[in-house]
């Protein structure tokens, strides 16, 4: 049998805990999943997963080759493309995966020219909110906002994540100008929550001394920064919102800073954003252009 096809093979099914899924990922049948599997067992003699009607589960042998088998692939496609860099262009596919909104709308523009610049790159783009593990999901590198997470990757900064509150010119024609945190409870907060979240806003003053909490009171909540947005164009009141997404809403003068000497402070683990990937990728030209090209069109943005 093919070792190294049963291998990928196990990784997947590994990865989804579903022959359908595996097979979906990989172009194969669920039956030819299955035989795979089987032959894989046989071959090893040990059962790497336990099989009902209902559910897939790793046995303990099973975890235990996984993290091997991880390991093993991810280095061998590391010395593959290592080799094919002595050709004259970057070819293959690039995984990247980063936040939904900031993915859509700095990263996704940058797209045409990284491709344009290198045409044998496929590049497959995932954009989700949610924790994504590059070893699960086979993803290359990782733009990351907040906290790194798992030590064992490595990370490389692409800018800060600031967050200013912001309001119309026309919001201000009917109400105070807020000069100090305390000013706020006069204005309609608009918030942005996850559920279970307390939203708090934290200032630093002006001295840069010491902090001022403000718990920010409004009729309208939303947990998504785009609609909050809307919101906030729409003149419904001030809102705190990521420094890149406004940035030319505030040239265009539609939306203007308010409490500019009262920076906002992130309640964040990290307030950077930053590029992560594997170890096994470190030397990957592929991944290294990428994130140059990104740097060098984002990094008088993410300041």
């Amino acid at each position: 049998m093919d070792m190294l096809a049963a291998m990928r093979v196990f990784q997947k099914v590994a990865s989804t805990l579903s022959f359908t899924e595996a097979g979906d990922l990989l172009g194969l049948a669920p039956s030819s999943v299955s035989r795979q599997l089987d032959g894989l067992e046989d071959e090893l003699g040990v059962k790497l997963l336990t099989r009902t009607t209902r559910r897939l589960a790793l046995t303990e042998a099973g975890e235990a080759y996984k993290l091997q088998v991880d390991d093993l692939l991810a280095e061998l496609d590391a010395v593959h493309e290592n080799i094919a860099a002595f050709g004259d262009e970057l070819r293959g596919r690039l995984k990247v995966s980063a936040p939904r909104v900031f993915g859509k709308r700095l990263i996704t523009p940058l797209i045409p020219e990284f491709l344009a610049t290198h045409p044998k790159v496929t590049l497959e783009l995932s954009l989700t909110d949610e924790y994504v593990d590059l070893v699960e999901t086979d993803t290359d590198v990782v733009i990351r906002i907040g906290a790194l997470g798992d030590s064992r990757l490595v990370s490389r900064p692409l800018g800060r994540y600031r967050r200013i509150l912001v309001c119309t010119p026309g919001y201000l024609r009917e109400r105070p100008l807020p000069r100090a945190p305390s000013d706020l409870v006069a204005h309609n907060c608009l918030r942005y929550r996850r559920a279970g979240e307390r939203v708090t806003w934290m200032f630093s003053r002006p001295d840069g001394e010491c902090t001022v909490e403000h718990l920010p009171q409004g009729d309208f909540v939303a947990n998504d920064v785009e609609a909050l947005l809307l919101a906030t164009e729409a003149g419904l009141g001030v809102s705190m919102l990521p420094y890149w997404l406004v940035r030319d809403r505030l040239e265009a003068k539609s939306l203007v800073q308010l409490l500019v000497d009262y920076p906002f402070v992130s309640t964040m683990q990290d307030a950077g954003i930053h590029f992560v990937y594997s170890v096994n990728r470190r030397q990957s030209r592929k991944v290294h252009a990428f994130m140059e090209h990104v740097s060098g069109r984002l990094g008088g943005l993410l300041i």
